[in-house]
């Protein structure tokens, strides 16, 4: 159930970071996220995740969660689709933001919720991290 928060939490971002200049890499990454599928992210080359990436990753997601959910407040108040695109990027620039100030890039941080989804172990580190 905390590894589904932990995904709930993560879709905002890895919409953003698909959107962001961040490049085709990300945008694949959260696609192959998105569709769950196990081989794909097994075949990817991702670096094991340091106990410092995970304390990073705890606190860049409690402020990309905050971040999503006061954005999600506004875009069910948004009065056209302008403003939804504004409220969008907006949010997308904060998480980003969010993520750097911690220490990651993006795509580490999206590398790491794929590695979360793909080991257990590390899905109970992060569990454990955000509920301690």
């Amino acid at each position: 159930m905390a590894l589904t928060t932990l995904r709930a939490r993560t879709t905002a971002l890895l919409a953003a970071a698909a959107l962001s200049t961040a490049g085709a890499a990300v945008a694949q990454q959260a696609t192959q996220s998105t569709q769950g599928d196990a081989n794909a992210q097994a075949q990817v080359q991702i670096e094991p995740v340091t106990e410092a990436e995970i304390n990073k990753f705890v606190a860049a997601n409690n402020q990309v969660s905050t971040i999503a959910t006061e954005a999600n407040a506004e875009l069910q108040a948004a009065e056209d689709k302008a403003a939804a695109q504004e409220i969008q990027a907006s949010a997308q620039e904060k998480m980003i933001a969010a993520i750097q100030e911690e220490g990651l890039t993006a795509q580490r941080f999206t590398e790491i919720v794929q590695l979360a989804q793909a080991d257990e172990e590390l899905a109970n580190k992060l569990r454990a991290k955000m509920e301690g």
